[in-house]
């Protein structure tokens, strides 16, 4: 009796663990951080990157949204006006303008 008891507080005990480990997963795989202002300033930078000694450069595009410089794709850089009232939304698979 005492054995079954036993295997049964064990087998709960894996089961929220394992529950808790899956929120903290879900959360890292689809949190959104969301950032709103008026974009202060855009531009290009040069990234330099090294993957296996191949030193690669590609062109970095930015907007400035309350002080803090976002790194964005080339059509959302193209989509925003300087000193214009933008939503940022990103997650770790993409994101989105508003």
């Amino acid at each position: 009796m005492m054995k079954k008891i036993l295997y049964f507080i064990i087998w709960i005990s894996c089961i929220v663990l394992l529950s808790f480990a899956y929120e903290d997963y879900l959360y890292s795989q689809f949190k959104v951080d969301v950032v709103e202002g008026i974009v202060e300033d855009k531009g290009v930078g040069i990234k330099t990157s090294n993957v296996y000694a191949n030193f690669t450069e590609e062109r970095e595009y930015w907007i400035e949204l309350n002080g803090e410089k976002i790194i964005v794709s080339k059509g959302i850089y193209e989509g925003v006006q300087q000193q214009k009232q933008i939503k940022v939304m990103s997650t770790q698979h993409g994101m989105v303008i508003e």
